[in-house]
């Protein structure tokens, strides 16, 4: 059985030799290696090219930049596998994750595996999961995890599919947030799902990248993933229904959250119009987030000030004792 592992690369000359090493090394050996050169304008192409002369399992597909949903949509259409594995190009994997992840689906009879993700910052290192046993899900158990985010994630680097699932799935393309646009249609056509808190995946915590930088409006495309999510729960797993619900009040503080984090933190950055859009909503649902179950401390202390308006809430972030708690954790904006 082949494993087709689709890898992102897109100006990231100083990982993807580290990352192609992981790939390329791994214990599982019938791959196919595709790797996508997303319109690299370093020298990303020149070092996948290298590689691939010392190892014929890597098939390059070289494009025009068109983000990384494009990306992965062009290894899927020349993926042949009967398994499919998404790395990105500047992370790297366990030697054993695909192995593993194999045994599992094939132990369990599953059509998705996903393993444990360990985020890798410049200092130190985050294990993204609440529990620490393995666990066996059906669909319905499944989304309702995802959901909650406790242990399941949306991302689809984790993760080994059966190619079949990939039929009328593409990831969306000029969209952030592409894996919580596209996840939850993989996890509602597999019949079971199998979850090793084994960690196989290091997640490279990139400063530069458009999630971990100031607030841009394409953030928004979270809000949307959620609610496109949640339309299609309503009708096919309405039991879910006020779960997801719950998720997108959460991502509505969530942007509003990042959006004064990154006024107080960045000059010339207001988000006035979008702020009053956002500060209305989450004054409308005040109540879910000072008394519903689950919400975060932060939520519930930031939810009573929305009465005052995004300028009141604007100035309460530039005081100076906002403002320098900001600072402090300003590698954890989004």
């Amino acid at each position: 059985m082949k494993i087709s592992i689709i890898v992102a690369a897109y100006n990231v000359e100083n990982y993807i030799e580290k990352c192609l090493k992981s790939v390329t090394e791994q214990t599982y050996k019938q791959l196919e290696i595709i790797v996508v050169n997303d319109g690299s304008t370093d020298y990303t192409l020149e070092v996948i090219q290298n590689i691939s002369k010392t190892d014929k399992r890597i098939v390059i597909v070289n494009k025009s930049n068109g983000g990384l949903s494009s990306a992965r949509n062009a290894g899927l259409d020349r993926a042949t596998g009967d398994y499919i594995g998404f790395v990105d190009g500047d992370d790297n994997i366990a030697a054993d994750m695909y192995e593993g992840l194999l045994e599992e689906m094939q132990k369990h009879k599953c059509e998705i595996a996903m393993c444990g993700v360990l985020k890798v910052y410049n200092d130190y290192t985050e294990h993204d999961s609440l529990i620490d046993h393995s666990v066996v899900l059906n669909k319905v158990e499944a989304l309702d995890a995802l959901i909650e985010e406790k242990y399941i994630k949306h991302y689809a680097v984790n993760k080994l599919y059966k190619s079949t699932l990939f039929q009328g799935v593409r990831y969306p393309e000029g969209r952030l947030y592409e894996d919580i646009f596209t996840t939850y249609k993989l996890f509602a056509q597999a019949n079971r799902i199998v979850y090793s808190n084994k960690i196989g995946y290091y997640y490279i915590q990139r400063e530069g990248s458009i999630l971990r930088s100031k607030y841009n409006v394409r953030k928004l495309d979270c809000i949307l993933a959620f609610s496109e999510f949640k339309a299609y729960i309503d009708t096919d797993f309405p039991e879910l229904s006020q779960k997801i619900l719950w998720r997108i009040n959460l991502s509505k503080m969530n942007s509003l959250l990042d959006m004064l984090k990154s006024e107080s933190l960045y000059e010339n950055c207001e988000f006035i119009e979008l702020g009053s859009s956002l500060t209305k909503e989450i004054r409308k649902n005040s109540f879910f987030f000072m008394k519903g179950s689950g919400v975060p401390t932060t939520f519930r202390i930031l939810a009573p000030f929305s009465y005052g308006g995004y300028p009141f809430m604007r100035m309460l972030f530039k005081t100076t004792i906002v403002k320098n708690f900001v600072q402090q954790r300003s590698l954890k904006l989004l």
